[in-house]
């Protein structure tokens, strides 16, 4: 049967038809329009491909527009630094302390309150837990000159081999073990790690003579070199860390005024960002959820003060050069005037980029390139203290800190060995890897300055990172706690191999 067309009144009757397609386009763009900007609108760093617009002859109303040229780009990120003082101004104030009661003022962290029970606090003479692990039955393996060692000789005592290897199967435990990590050209996934790990723990505690126990090694397990060259040719350069021992108080005073922050919170935002059209599909106008980083520079935080008193501090320092390579370092002992000691470790930073403040003074020839350790650094700054914002400001990056129940930890929350753990890059090695290095250390005296260097060899976890350390012919040597430890760190910069160990299938 053939279907007649409607009438014009049956057609008013049953409405205008809007299309589905259209509709939903319609609908986006209302929902969109509706997104409430947040106070950190001009300062999020990560919706870039959009900029907010005040619209003509309006005072107050915003639109969101993408923008069209590369320099609108970066004159909007130019605005984001711009403003980062006015985007701190809401976090929360602190109570303000006087001048005249800064000494009487109550600590923002309590030593005896109900909160840090769990925090293991140690005397000065104590600041480091000792070792779990019995080390006599390693004695032997010191007894062997390098030269004629075998090839898998390690300087160090067994004990704290087994205490490093120990720690790292521990944190495994809880890991995700189909996890696939580079490890140079290959992969490899965190299951053969713990594997090795437990493969060769077991061969460590079997009794073999050091000579037994580099062939045992060499069978067991497959030899990857890595570092920066060609085959059979490459080298690492290695650098050193340590953990400073810093004197601090829980209260702000005039002696104490250097503060040590706890990382601000950072703000959610919802965004409407425009997506360039890269492929065929999943373009145009978007609405994100972002997290804003925080933009602060290090002259922001401590030449103008923007986050002073918005209860934030979690200590205050006697030397602004302690603080700044406390930052450095990532981790370290706060000394408190009462002889205790508290740990802290790495809580954030403002992700932008790390500058070398030595290598910049080298440049500028204020200081040799000898004189570039940490000693020589600081020595140049107690001569000429005028020079201190110059320099320190122009590494943009800044270090948070929080309060720690344990000792220096690793980029995978690991508690490090002296001696025996790695910090490399971890977009090409794999975090809680099994090495073998060998280099020239120092050698120090009793007044911890070095008079000589020597060869040695050792086997180390790969359990850090760092913000400096990047690329495959990079590492650094943990060295442990303590001024001995920060004058072997500080002028430690030797090239060496390093190989990786896994077990054979």
């Amino acid at each position: 049967m053939q279907r007649r067309a409607p009438s014009k009144r049956e057609g008013n009757e049953n409405g205008f038809t809007v299309p589905p397609g259209t509709f939903a386009i319609v609908f986006f763009l209302f929902f969109s329009s509706c997104a409430t900007p947040s106070p950190y609108m001009a300062g999020d760093s990560t919706s870039v491909g959009y900029q907010t617009t005040s619209a003509p002859h309006s005072s107050g109303s915003t639109s969101v527009l993408p923008p069209t040229r590369p320099d609108q780009a970066k004159h909007w990120l130019h605005q984001i630094e711009e403003s980062q003082k006015q985007n701190v101004d809401s976090l929360p104030y602190a109570v303000h302390y006087e001048a005249d009661t800064l000494d009487e003022a109550e600590p923002l962290v309590q030593p005896d309150s109900p909160a840090n029970d769990k925090i293991r606090v140690f005397t000065d003479k104590t600041f480091a837990p000792p070792p779990e692990v019995e080390t006599r039955d390693s004695d032997n393996w010191n007894e062997l000159e390098f030269v004629n060692a075998p090839r898998f000789f390690d300087d160090m005592s067994r004990g704290t081999l087994l205490q490093a290897i120990d720690r790292q199967l521990s944190a495994f435990r809880f890991a995700n073990l189909d996890e696939r990590l580079r490890l140079g050209s290959r992969t490899v996934t965190k299951r053969d790690l713990k594997e090795t790990l437990i493969a060769f723990r077991r061969l460590l505690v079997s009794g073999l003579s050091p000579e037994e126990f580099s062939r045992a090694v060499e069978e067991q397990f497959e030899i990857i070199e890595a570092g920066k060259g060609r085959r059979g040719r490459k080298r690492m350069q290695f650098t050193g860390y340590y953990t400073p021992i810093v004197d601090a108080s829980r209260y702000r005073s005039h002696e104490y005024s250097y503060p040590l922050y706890r990382k601000p919170k950072q703000a959610p935002t919802r965004r409407v960002i425009w997506t360039q059209p890269e492929s065929n599909r999943d373009y145009g106008y978007h609405l994100s959820s972002r997290t804003r980083n925080l933009l602060l520079t290090r002259k922001e935080i401590d030449g103008d003060y923007v986050l002073r008193d918005r209860n934030l501090e979690i200590a205050w320092l006697k030397d602004d050069l302690d603080r700044y390579f406390l930052h450095i370092q990532g981790s370290g002992y706060l000394r408190f005037p009462d002889g205790t000691v508290q740990a802290v470790r790495f809580n954030g930073s403002n992700e932008l980029p790390y500058k070398s403040v030595g290598r910049q003074m080298i440049k500028d020839g204020v200081i040799t390139e000898g004189e570039g350790s940490m000693q020589g650094i600081k020595a140049y700054f107690q001569r000429n203290p005028e020079h201190i914002p110059r320099y320190l400001f122009q590494n943009r990056r800044y270090i948070f800190f929080e309060l720690a129940d344990q000792g220096p930890t690793g980029s995978a929350g690991v508690e490090l060995v002296p001696g025996r753990a790695l910090a490399t890059d971890k977009r090409l090695y794999p975090g809680g890897g099994l090495a073998f290095i060998s280099a020239t250390k120092p050698v120090l005296d009793e007044n911890n300055r070095i008079i000589g260097w020597k060869p040695f060899s050792r086997f180390v976890l790969d359990q850090d990172t760092g913000s400096a350390i990047k690329g495959p012919g990079r590492a650094d040597l943990y060295f442990g706690v303590g001024d001995a430890a920060g004058v072997a760190a500080g002028h430690y910069n030797q090239h060496g191999k390093i190989v990786y160990l896994l077990r054979k299938k």
